[in-house]
């Protein structure tokens, strides 16, 4: 308890990753495609609006049920149906890509 042991050397929290490290499956579509955004976009930097679009998107899907008035009313909304078919495909040709890089 006052001379824990180590397990080994200490990390260090500034140094890079190591190379070919991967993240978690259900990440790898966000990590692949902030591998594709350039470095600066227009003067933010590409991972910061990477972040911020994935995290409009996250709000746009919790949106859906207040979004989407036709539904409730027994409609199909094409565009909506659209949307979601794009994102999973984009989600699955991402992981895909990421899983093989």
């Amino acid at each position: 308890m006052f001379f824990p042991s180590e397990l080994g050397k200490k990390a260090d929290p500034f140094a890079s990753a190591p190379a070919g490290i991967k993240p978690e499956w259900y990440f790898l579509f966000m990590f692949q495609s902030l591998k594709y955004l350039p470095a600066n976009i227009l003067f933010i930097e590409g991972e910061v609006v990477g972040i911020m679009l994935f995290g409009l998107a996250g709000l746009l899907w919790l949106l859906v049920p207040f979004w989407d008035r036709k539904s409730s009313i027994g409609q199909r909304n094409v565009l909506i149906t659209y949307i979601g078919i794009f994102a999973i495909l984009f989600i699955i040709v991402l992981t895909i890509l990421g899983w093989l890089s």
